[in-house]
């Protein structure tokens, strides 16, 4: 607040100096100021424990000594004769009001981090070997560094004068800092372990290196760009599934580590789009430094997880990001021959289904493993939470590619753009608000000291509200033509009939619950609000009757439509007493059944409504589509026989598992545990045939298999399906 914050006031107000690099300029400025350094600070703060327990004398002899160099530091500026001008020093000795806050900060600033940091040292130096090591192997201790290391990178792009000059002022700062920690870790260690010491700096460099050129001296960015660095990122971020993490946090801190690594040079190999040779380069950079990443943490964490995933999980994004920059290069080099676009899209469709969802399976293994029992049974809940991470991730990732690589290869003159209007844009913020207020109820009536029926007739109310607010939009749009509305219409009704049978599912027969009238007009209700959510996700956020929208609002109505689907019916679940029923009958707790059952319908109807009008909207000429076709029908195929054919085996399982346990206790398997496999199995097929509906017209589904999709059992297992 007091730094950048502080700062972007005096910007935004006009008070510094016009015509000169302002605050935005400088990468250490906005995204050090503003991220790098309130977390190293809460870091530093959370890792001393408090200075009340260590050496207050040394932490305040630091602090003054730093504070006293800091402000020889901002002196030098105010006296050089040739400084570099900017928005808080126009001329030379003259700060403005700005220049003396921001020369106040820094001191400030670098007393208190000098401070903490010192107290960190002072605690490791006083505590056993054995929990010392165990702290600098932590995740907190590498993303700990790498925010000291990547706000250094950053002041070394802002000190070159030219882009040539960031290797060599990026290597001195790096390297200075770097040979800095480490003596810092042997004296906080005794020099007792300079091993892990050396394993914690190296690891916690690769991605401050990466963070120098993700945001480099010749910064550029467009809308693709853009969206080609958040594919990488999501790269980055599926690639720390490889890596154990037993809190959010950590995983946390693990992704963001992988995604710098990733986005840094994927930046470097989009922005060289029109050089093959330096797009390749860039790329094949950005793959060894996730792989390095990975590796380093896995060493320096001892990590016990598979060995494979190292390798594995880090490249499976690499077809999705490598689809994506193929776009970018047949942009850069118009007109392209439409045979390379369509290979292309051969190429990343084969490696998609070979790679790609090979990953993504691999992660659900655990998740099949874990519901058959055994000493994998206890972190189901993790287990789930990390795979279905994972199919979000990779499955956002893919969607983005495709529309990048369909903008790119598009001619200029078959690309409708789309427009957004200031009307557009309130309507937009209405769905929001609407969004959010009936979020808000929800939560509020699952706590409210009232009756059940009283509280089923708020949740109904709200959702119903939900809905015609949202139809009543929908209606004043309208549709821009007949596809639209089939798509839109067919994807609401399953959404509908998906939702109802989620709940009452999930909240009722699984777990033996008896189903009131109340609880049933409950689930009906969130099913009308996720059709609503759904259609209008899929219709008017899209395409108007009037015009067609932008990408990027396109893009924001998908997500607040995806984020009404999952929100609503999870919310207004938690008021019905199924979710806590005196005895749970599935591995799955009822709430987790629920969101994953608006999950999967979500997904469904991305696939088969938004995706398909998406590129209606925007994509004219069939000799366009083939490319993107073909990729597409590799994604649904993948995911969809996967999906279907788990869901199928789930009702195995369960009922091997239950059993099981019967036969271990030596008992029978009782009428309930019958009636609730019995359920199980009526769930899964009442699923399953509301899945295949709008699935009935993309039989070219088996397209996968021909590169060696899911398995060996070829065209059958559709008929098993």
């Amino acid at each position: 607040m007091l730094g950048f914050g502080a700062l972007t006031v005096f910007s935004v107000f006009g008070l510094g100096a016009e015509g000169l690099p302002g605050l935005f300029t400088f990468r250490s400025a906005t995204v050090g100021d503003g991220l790098l350094l309130p977390l190293l600070s809460y870091a530093l703060v959370r890792a001393s424990g408090g200075v009340i327990a260590f050496r207050r004398r040394a932490v305040a002899f630091t602090a003054v000594g730093i504070f006293l160099a800091g402000a020889a530091i901002q002196a030098q500026w105010l006296l050089n004769p040739r400084p570099r001008a900017n928005w808080t020093l126009p001329r030379p000795h003259y700060f403005n009001l700005p220049g003396w806050w921001h020369a106040v900060f820094f001191a400030l600033g670098m007393a208190f981090l000098a401070g903490a940091a010192i107290a960190v040292v002072v605690r490791l130096r006083g505590e056993a070997p054995a929990v010392v090591e165990s702290r600098i192997r932590s995740v907190g201790a590498v993303g700990t560094l790498a925010s000291v290391f990547g706000f250094m990178a950053l002041v070394a792009v802002d000190n070159a004068a030219t882009s040539r000059d960031v290797p060599g002022l990026l290597a001195l700062h790096l390297g200075a800092s770097a040979v800095s920690a480490f003596v810092l870790l042997g004296f906080a260690t005794r020099w007792r372990l300079l091993g892990r010491a050396a394993q914690l700096v190296v690891t916690a460099l690769l991605p401050a290196g990466a963070l120098a050129y993700a945001f480099p001296h010749d910064l550029r960015y467009d809308l693709w760009i853009a969206l080609v660095v958040v594919i990488a990122g999501l790269a980055g971020v599926f690639a720390a599934g490889a890596l154990t993490a037993v809190t959010v946090a950590q995983r946390c801190v693990l992704s963001a580590i992988l995604l710098v690594c990733a986005v840094g040079p994927i930046y470097q190999a989009v922005t060289a789009a029109a050089a093959p040779r330096q797009l390749i380069t860039a790329a094949a950079v950005g793959v060894v430094l996730v792989l390095a990443a990975t590796l380093g943490l896995r060493l320096l964490r001892d990590d016990k997880a598979d060995p494979l995933w190292t390798w594995v999980i880090p490249l499976a994004m690499v077809p999705v990001v490598g689809y994506a920059l193929a776009g970018q290069y047949f942009a850069a080099h118009q007109p392209v021959n439409p045979l390379a676009v369509n290979l292309a899209g051969v190429v990343a469709a084969a490696l998609f289904v070979t790679v790609t969802g090979r990953s993504v399976r691999a992660q659900f293994n655990l998740v099949i493993k874990a519901e058959q029992g055994g000493p994998m049974a206890p972190r189901l809940s993790e287990f789930k939470w990390q795979a279905y991470a994972g199919m979000v991730v990779a499955y956002v990732g893919t969607i983005l590619a495709s529309i990048v690589f369909a903008a790119s290869t598009t001619p200029a003159a078959d690309w409708t753009p789309g427009s957004v209007s200031q009307a557009d844009v309130f309507r937009l913020g209405g769905v929001v608000a609407i969004v959010a207020v009936t979020c808000a109820g929800l939560a509020l009536a699952a706590v409210l000291p009232v009756g059940r029926g009283i509280r089923h007739a708020l949740v109904t109310a709200l959702c119903l509200g939900f809905a015609a607010a949202l139809g009543a939009s929908i209606r004043e749009q309208g549709f821009a033509g007949w596809v639209p509305i089939a798509l839109a219409a067919l994807t609401g009704l399953v959404t509908l009939c998906f939702v109802t049978e989620g709940i009452i599912s999930n909240a009722g027969y699984l777990q033996n619950v008896v189903i009131g009238w109340g609880e049933r007009t409950v689930a009906v209700a969130c099913g009308f609000a996720s059709a609503a959510a759904t259609v209008w996700m899929t219709g008017p956020a899209l395409q108007s009757s009037a015009t067609g929208r932008g990408v990027l609002p396109g893009l924001v109505g998908l997500f607040v439509g995806a984020g009404a689907c999952l929100l609503i019916p999870t919310l207004a679940a938690r008021t019905l007493p199924g979710v806590h029923p005196p005895r749970q009958f599935t591995p799955n707790r009822p709430l987790h059944g629920i969101l994953q059952d608006s999950f999967v319908v979500l997904v469904l109807s991305v696939s088969v409504a938004w995706v398909p009008t998406f590129f209606f909207s925007h994509v004219q000429g069939l000799a366009n589509w083939w490319g993107l076709v073909i990729f597409y029908l590799a994604l649904m195929g993948d995911a969809y026989k996967y999906v279907m054919k788990n869901n199928l085996a789930h009702v195995r399982r369960q009922r091997e598992w239950v059993y099981a346990q019967a036969a271990a206790t030596g008992r029978p398997v009782t009428a309930d545990e019958d009636r609730a496999l019995a359920g199980l199995a009526r769930h899964v097929v009442r699923q399953n045939i509301l899945a295949v509906g709008p699935l009935f017209m993309l039989l070219l589904l088996v397209i996968p298999s021909v590169f060696g999709g899911l398995d060996d059992e070829g065209f059958n297992q559709y008929f098993t399906v």
